[in-house]
């Protein structure tokens, strides 16, 4: 509304009669004393209607007020432009309105906001195997099982107070943090293989151009044949279309190896560099970081049991545990840089990889 579409020149123009209109629209919300009906009722009298005839909606009302359109950008899948037609309005009355919007919806940030609840789908129940809900009473969220399970009609699971909750996932998540020297030992290898792979990567890529340009060769040498009277046209079609199909390949296979053989590692970097953090995340992260973490280390493997958590790690998680003999935990052999696997084995135990004894892996 307040556009149209210029076939002539592709471009979209100003429509003179409805484009003031829509200023006077903007304006008159943009002070706050107009309501979305106001605006309606003003656009009927306007003779400004629907499609079928009718009024506008509130809808079709907040729709305009919020398009970027008219003040010169436009929105494209998910993303916002700058556009190359004429401005209806300025940034600052679409600023305005949008502010008026905002202050009018029950989710604006000028009302009480509704207090996040971070661990709401992290768990389920271990008696029922029911979904774990979140309400707040007095002040405190309480988690608890949401007893609609079908596998049973009853679960006497109790409430746990998110305070607590946070203290059960901080001690789950403490023995999944690798030491920083063994991070960056880890990394520098990563590194290491990332640059033998490109190099070796870019040789054999090279390699494939050479072949592909001895192919372009044989394909002028055959033209030239062709148009020489040499060979006929049946000749000529099948040799050309074989070499058409070995140079595809070709050039497939180079494009596969420019791109880089080494797409397991950058996951492996992103691991190490999570797993390094785990530990300030466990003691001092957010419940949101918490929460984050633990479904990548557990997925959806943990449950809430009388008030306890608890759940088995996931790969590549389970790499850092192994189950001991005398039912302890400890660090897996080859994990440890080199200078620390020289030593014997009772010195590469770390003092906090005896936790975790639900971990059984």
């Amino acid at each position: 509304m307040g556009y149209l579409n210029d076939y002539r020149t592709k471009r979209v123009i100003v429509d003179r009669e409805r484009a003031p209109l829509v200023k006077e629209a903007f304006a008159r919300y943009a002070t706050g004393e107009v309501t979305l009906d106001d605006l309606r009722h003003y656009f009927a009298g306007q003779n400004v209607h629907t499609r079928n005839g009718k009024m506008l909606t509130r809808g079709n009302i907040t729709k305009t007020l919020s398009n970027p359109f008219y003040y010169g950008h436009f929105r494209y899948a998910g993303d916002v432009y700058e556009g190359t037609h004429e401005p209806l309005i300025s940034k600052q009355l679409f600023d305005q309105a949008q502010a008026v919007l905002k202050s009018r919806y029950k989710w604006s940030p000028n009302h009480t906001p509704v207090k996040p609840k971070p661990f709401l789908g992290l768990l389920h129940c271990s008696t029922c195997g029911g979904a774990i809900t979140a309400e707040v009473q007095k002040g405190h969220t309480y988690y608890r099982c949401t007893k609609k399970s079908r596998a049973t009609t009853w679960c006497l699971q109790p409430y746990i107070r998110e305070e607590d909750l946070n203290i059960e996932i901080s001690d789950l998540l403490k023995p999944y943090s690798l030491s920083a020297d063994w991070a960056d030992d880890m990394l520098t290898r990563v590194n290491d293989e990332k640059k033998q792979t490109a190099q070796s990567a870019r040789l054999m890529a090279d390699q494939k151009r050479k072949e592909i340009e001895k192919i372009n060769l044989r394909l002028q040498t055959l033209l030239d044949s062709f148009l020489d009277g040499i060979i006929d046209r049946e000749a000529y079609v099948a040799e050309k279309a074989k070499g058409m199909s070995q140079k595809k390949s070709l050039e497939e296979q180079s494009s596969a190896l420019l791109k880089g053989r080494a797409y397991w590692l950058e996951p492996l970097q992103n691991w190490i560099l999570t797993a390094r953090n785990a530990g300030e995340i466990a003691v001092k992260g957010s419940l949101q970081e918490k929460r984050v973490l633990a479904q990548q280390v557990f997925g959806s493997n943990l449950v809430l049991d009388c008030k306890k958590a608890r759940g088995s790690c996931v790969k590549p998680w389970s790499l850092l545990l192994s189950t001991s003999q005398t039912g302890g935990v400890v660090r897996i052999a080859g994990l440890e840089p080199a200078r620390l696997a020289a030593l014997p084995p009772q010195s590469s135990v770390s003092a906090n990889s005896t936790i975790c004894a639900t971990c059984q892996i």
